[in-house]
């Protein structure tokens, strides 16, 4: 089967939705969400940004598409940082509490980044694609997830996924066997590959993520650490960058992860 084919079984947005489709275990949905991308940082946003250009065709479509996204440093800053205000919206670990999305602004906010990707025909599986290697990567750098905790944090991106207008499932099968697919297929070397890489890299340092091969590659699948691995050595920073990065980043860089809370999903109880 090809990943085209699984991408087509894969259940479809929502029509609509309200707080009483989130479900009784939404609150412990929310909570560990958020507990994850606390922890997390920057780490799966900027591995998620690296590992969308080593997929040629996504990188290729995206640049073709809208060029201004990633065509300097300050654009890529500029980018990342209104990706990363987003995922705090959705996943409550932000500057202020939203409710994730328990939030009917949240959710609205989820449609408008649809929108603004199908203006520029980005095909849907590739937003599952993308939005499914983001689920692994926190995955992969939490550490070990029990099962329960691996269904809680998959059901919530799932409902996420689905209202921002994406195909998505909670058959977490389905969607490695997609993923391993996709990259099979598109992992590769594109124009400006090493220049989107070498920018984001210098992002990392900056937000207090390790640009070091053996600090990242554990959080690519492995025909998009292939490519990594072989252009590294042309796109690498060496310790003067590293430390001027860092340090420019403790005066330059805009944050938009919160500090650690409680969040509390809005309305509830819920309705069944």
């Amino acid at each position: 089967m090809t990943y085209l084919e699984l991408y087509r079984q894969f259940d479809a947005p929502y029509d609509r939705f309200d707080n009483s489709m989130l479900g009784t275990e939404f609150p412990a949905e929310l909570d560990l969400v958020s507990r994850l991308w606390f922890t997390c940082e920057y780490w799966p946003g900027i591995a998620s940004y690296l590992n969308f250009f080593l997929l040629k065709d996504f990188i290729e479509t995206h640049d073709s598409s809208f060029p201004p996204r990633f065509q300097s440093f300050r654009s890529m800053a500029e980018s990342f940082y209104q990706t990363d205000i987003f995922i705090r919206d959705v996943t409550d670990s932000g500057l202020k509490p939203t409710g994730g999305i328990s939030s009917p602004v949240v959710r609205a906010e989820l449609k408008n980044i649809m929108a603004r990707h199908q203006r520029i025909s980005i095909p849907g599986w590739m937003m599952t694609y993308f939005g499914f290697s983001l689920l692994e990567m926190v995955e992969k750098k939490t550490g070990r997830l029990s099962s329960e905790g691996k269904a809680l944090h998959l059901a919530y991106m799932s409902k996420t996924y689905r209202i921002m207008g994406v195909a998505f499932t909670v058959n977490r099968v389905a969607l490695e066997r997609f993923a391993r697919l996709v990259e099979e297929a598109h992992a590769g070397l594109s124009p400006h590959l090493e220049k989107h890489t070498r920018n984001i890299l210098v992002i990392a340092e900056m937000a207090n993520v390790s640009s070091r091969y053996e600090d990242l590659e554990y959080l690519f699948p492995e025909k998009t650490k292939e490519i990594f691995k072989r252009i590294y050595s042309r796109v690498h920073l060496n310790f003067l960058e590293r430390w001027g990065a860092a340090i420019a980043g403790r005066i330059l860089l805009k944050h938009a992860v919160g500090k650690p809370r409680k969040c509390v999903p809005l309305d509830f109880p819920f309705s069944k």
